[in-house]
């Protein structure tokens, strides 16, 4: 299978949309939780539409009898035709709330999407930030071991410095590597498999492209 790429990556109206149209699309395809569910009300409310259909063409039949007593009721309103009219009230009842619950997966499906896009750019920030903040702290060991290659400054400082490069180090590895996994959860639920690529430090990442 080819591998499938992001047609964006951001909480813009237009690409959650894009996104989410994706996942419903493919969810369909796919055995999960949301879609064998939303199936399953697919099949109850062609189900229903028939039996409400129906119950609407044989009432008429219904009505017909010998019977004086029925057939006032039913010219009336009442008896059979009060009973069908029940009967399809109860039927309308249950497809309005298959729809309503349908309406409720979808917007799951919707949900999920948008807690997977803006978690990834809440860590996309963070990477952003620890990067320069990184950067720095290198720009400054540097300085710093080369005074203290000359006899500057303390072992004791060196130490702290070297201490406060590696965790800064640490932190955005550690943010990239769940940034990627955020990614590649997104991809899963809007492909319906994991993209795997040479990741940061060799660890393999998702790191589909993402189209401008």
């Amino acid at each position: 299978m080819a591998q499938e790429t992001l047609p964006c990556l951001s909480s813009e109206v237009q690409c959650l949309g894009e996104l989410t149209e994706l996942a419903f699309a493919f969810g369909m395809a796919l055995p999960n939780a949301h879609s064998l569910e939303i199936q399953s009300i697919d099949e109850h409310l062609v189900l229903g539409d028939e039996n409400i259909d129906h119950a609407r063409q044989r009432r008429w039949t219904n009505y017909i009898t010998l019977d004086p007593v029925r057939l006032v009721q039913n010219i009336l309103g009442g008896g059979d035709v009060q009973r069908d009219r029940l009967d399809i009230a109860e039927l309308e009842l249950r497809q309005a709330d298959l729809v309503r619950r349908r309406w409720e997966v979808t917007e799951a499906i919707a949900s999920d999407v948008i807690d997977l896009v803006l978690e990834w750019e809440r860590l996309d920030r963070r990477v952003e930030l620890l990067v320069s903040q990184l950067q720095t702290q290198t720009q400054r060991q540097a300085v710093m071991e080369a005074a203290y290659r000359t006899g500057a400054g303390s072992t004791t400082s060196m130490l702290s410095v070297w201490q406060r490069t590696e965790d800064l180090e640490g932190r955005s590895l550690e943010t990239q590597i769940e940034q990627n996994q955020t990614r590649q959860e997104l991809e899963r639920m809007v492909f319906g498999f994991a993209v795997m690529d040479e990741g940061v430090s060799g660890i393999n990442y998702l790191v589909g492209e993402v189209k401008p």
